[in-house]
């Protein structure tokens, strides 16, 4: 009996083991549908985890390789450049009310150089514009001259202060004074002081050369890892010169300067910029001199050619130098503000493009090189001086933006009425400054309008 019992025991002790290993669970609750996992359930699942972690990971890598950046091999600066900004006496009238009528003051038209001035409205379409290029060239043919001379219009202008301020506001960067207007003052002052008002704000300037060995100095800018030079010449002062004993150096088309100063640029830039003050004004129509100084700056390899001075647009062309090099020669943008009145006058392009330099080759080239139209818009207004022309209103519209409805209330109208229309098609209309826009300017350089 006892051997009974004890092999009884001895063999529910072997079923017990026996049991232990054959996953059996005893745990699983009798008021429970769900199954608490066994040691053998936790070690699959755990290496399940593992091996979804590892597929987990390898894809993130494949997914991060898939988004691995291209090494970059260009490097770009954004240039934009403006035409002549010519400040009549009308503009800022027009200013000295805008100012009084914003301090809810009358205004008062004496001691133009203390007076309180709002310019910034003719400027607030093309702001933006402006300031997004890295470097944005205005041409400023009427001088910031100072107090040593009346604030004064045409012929010998001197600009206040509160505009150079508005220049430097909207974002210009570099600002051109090699122009016919360089000497109105009759000597250096207004020339001196416009220098010195844009330099003191970190604006460069072009074409203020103190003597001789200044012209060894050529503006270079360096941008995004390319160095821009910047040269400028004028083909006039106006009939003034300068005293024999002033060392001032007026950057006339000289050749010997140009080859000095193109072969400095050479030395220590990647790419040329040359700002030439020249042509026929009020007429779209080249003349001899611009094609023989353009033709001569290609033979020397320079890479943009900005023309300025005639007042209204001019063709525009790509030119191959010596070397193969494609040259952009604009001949001329037009006006960007001033009083002129022919309906030519109040259409002006910006020059909008990119300068490409290749990080393996060191190439520098021009890509997408667009003309931007825009309309200097003002109205006729009752004048409240002798030098006034009573033009109010001053704003710039890209020509996209300009309608109609506004150019009906434009102040050339005043000016066609006695004189005849100037625009390709007639009259002053928006429809008429397209015309004309697409006439002088090649499609290719077209910036989309509608």
């Amino acid at each position: 009996m006892k051997l009974k019992i004890n092999f009884l025991i001895s063999l529910l002790i072997t079923l017990l083991f026996v049991l232990s290993f054959t996953g059996c669970d005893f745990t699983k609750d009798n008021n429970s549908s769900e199954t608490k996992p066994s040691k053998e359930n936790e070690f699959t699942s755990d290496a399940s985890l593992s091996d979804n972690a590892d597929q987990k990971s390898s894809s993130d890598a494949n997914s991060s390789d898939s988004f691995i950046e291209e090494p970059i091999t260009h490097s770009t600066v954004s240039f934009l450049a403006c035409p002549d900004n010519l400040i009549h006496p009308c503009i800022y009238y027009d200013a000295i009310e805008r100012a009084a009528q914003n301090n809810n003051t009358e205004p008062t038209y004496k001691d133009l150089h203390n007076a309180q001035y709002d310019f910034s409205p003719i400027y607030k379409n093309v702001k933006d514009i402006i300031a997004e290029a890295d470097i944005a060239y205005l041409n400023q043919e009427s001088l910031i001259g100072g107090s040593s001379g009346s604030v004064y219009g045409y012929p010998c202008f001197n600009t206040p202060n509160a505009m150079g301020e508005t220049v430097v506001d909207v974002g210009f960067d570099i600002i051109n004074v090699a122009h016919n207007h360089m000497l109105d003052s009759g000597n250096t002052n207004y020339l001196t002081h416009c220098n010195d008002f844009f330099e003191s704000r970190d604006v460069d300037v072009l074409g203020c050369y103190p003597n001789a060995e200044s012209t060894n100095n050529i503006k270079i800018i360096e941008k995004n890892g390319i160095k821009i030079a910047f040269l400028t010449y004028t083909y006039s002062t106006n009939g003034i010169t300068l005293d024999s004993k002033n060392p001032f150096v007026v950057p006339f088309f000289d050749e010997e300067l140009i080859r000095k100063q193109v072969q400095i640029a050479k030395e220590n830039s990647d790419f040329i910029i040359a700002s030439c003050h020249w042509g026929n004004e009020n007429t779209h129509t080249l003349n001899s001199f611009q094609k023989n100084q353009a033709e001569f700056l290609c033979e020397l390899d320079v890479d943009l050619i900005l023309g300025m001075h005639p007042h209204c647009i001019q063709p525009m062309e790509w030119k191959t130098s010596p070397t193969g090099k494609k040259i952009l020669v604009v001949y001329s943008l037009g006006n960007f503000v001033s009083g002129m009145d022919r309906g030519i006058n109040n259409l002006g392009c910006m020059l909008s493009l990119d300068i490409k330099k290749d990080l393996q080759t060191n190439e520098v080239t021009i890509a997408e090189p667009q003309v931007i139209p825009f309309v200097n818009h003002y109205t006729k207004a009752e004048k409240v001086a002798n030098d006034d022309k009573g033009y109010r209103n001053y704003e710039v519209y890209l020509l996209k933006d300009y309608t109609e409805e506004l150019a009906k209330i434009h102040g050339a109208h005043s000016y066609e009425a006695q004189n005849g229309t100037t625009l390709e098609g007639g009259a002053f209309s928006k429809q008429n400054l397209l015309n004309t826009f697409y006439k002088y300017i090649p499609a290719e350089f077209y910036y989309p309008i509608s």
